[in-house]
C-alpha cells in the first residue's frame, strides 16, 4: 500500500493547491535509520539461508528503525497515523514469535497461490497461517484482501491501512504546508511596505 498511499497523497496535494516542488524542502530527522530500514526490507526480496530463517526478525528490526524515525519526527503531519500502523504491525509480529499471521483464504482471493504453497512447504518462513496466530492478534493480521482485477492485488493488515493513510496525510500536508509558509512571508512583506509609505 506504499505505492497507493504515495500516489493518492500526491494527487490530493495537487488538488488542494500544493506544489510538487515543495517536497524538495522536505527534511526528515534521523533519515539514515529510514534508509537502513529500507535496505533491510529490500534484502528480504532476495532469498538466502540466513534471511529465510530470520526474515521475520529482520522485518521487525526494520520496523523498529522506522518507529524511531517516526517518533523523532512526530511533529510532522500524518506521522501519528503512521506510528499507529507501524506499532500495530510490530505488536502482531512480536506476539507471534517474529512471524506475520496471514489468511490463506484472502491470499487465494488475491491470486497469491505461490505464496500459499511457499508458506505450507516451509520455504517462506516470515508468515504463519491465520489459524496459528495468538487469539486476539488475528484481528490485526494480514486478512484484508484487495482482489483482482486490481493489478496490485494483495493481502493487507489494519496496520497497513494506517500506514497508507499516514503517507497520504504526510505527502499532501507537506505539499501544502510549505506553500502556505512562503505565502505567509510574502504577506508580511506587503504589509511592511504599505506602512512605510504613511
Amino acid at each position: 500500500m506504499l505505492i497507493e498511499g504515495t500516489i493518492i497523497g500526491l494527487l490530493l496535494g495537487k488538488i488542494r493547491g500544493g506544489r510538487l516542488e515543495n517536497l524538495k524542502f522536505l527534511t526528515i530527522r534521523g533519515w539514515p535509520l529510514f534508509i537502513l530500514a529500507l535496505i533491510l526490507q529490500i534484502m528480504l526480496i532476495f532469498e538466502t539461508p540466513f534471511l529465510s530463517r530470520y526474515e521475520g526478525y529482520v522485518y521487525a528490526i526494520s520496523l523498529i528503525f522506522l518507529l524511531i524515525v517516526l517518533v523523532i519526527n512526530i511533529d510532522k503531519k500524518g506521522f501519528w497515523v503512521l506510528l499507529i500502523g507501524v506499532t500495530l504491525n510490530l505488536l502482531v509480529i512480536f506476539l507471534n514469535n517474529g512471524k506475520i499471521p496471514i489468511s490463506f483464504e484472502s491470499l487465494d482471493l488475491a491470486g497469491k497461490i505461490s505464496l500459499i504453497e511457499g508458506i505450507k512447504s516451509g520455504e517462506i518462513l516470515r508468515y504463519i497461517p491465520l489459524e496459528d496466530a495468538k487469539t486476539w492478534t488475528k484481528f490485526l493480521a494480514k486478512c484484508i484482501v484487495i482482489p483482482k482485477p486490481y493489478p496490485l492485488s494483495k493481502v493487507i493488515s489494519v496496520g497497513n491501512i494506517f500506514i497508507s493513510l499516514g503517507i497520504v496525510l504526510f505527502i499532501q500536508g507537506e505539499m501544502i504546508r510549505i506553500r502556505r509558509r512562503f505565502g505567509h512571508r510574502s504577506t508580511k512583506m506587503i504589509i511592511f511596505q504599505y506602512k512605510g509609505q504613511k
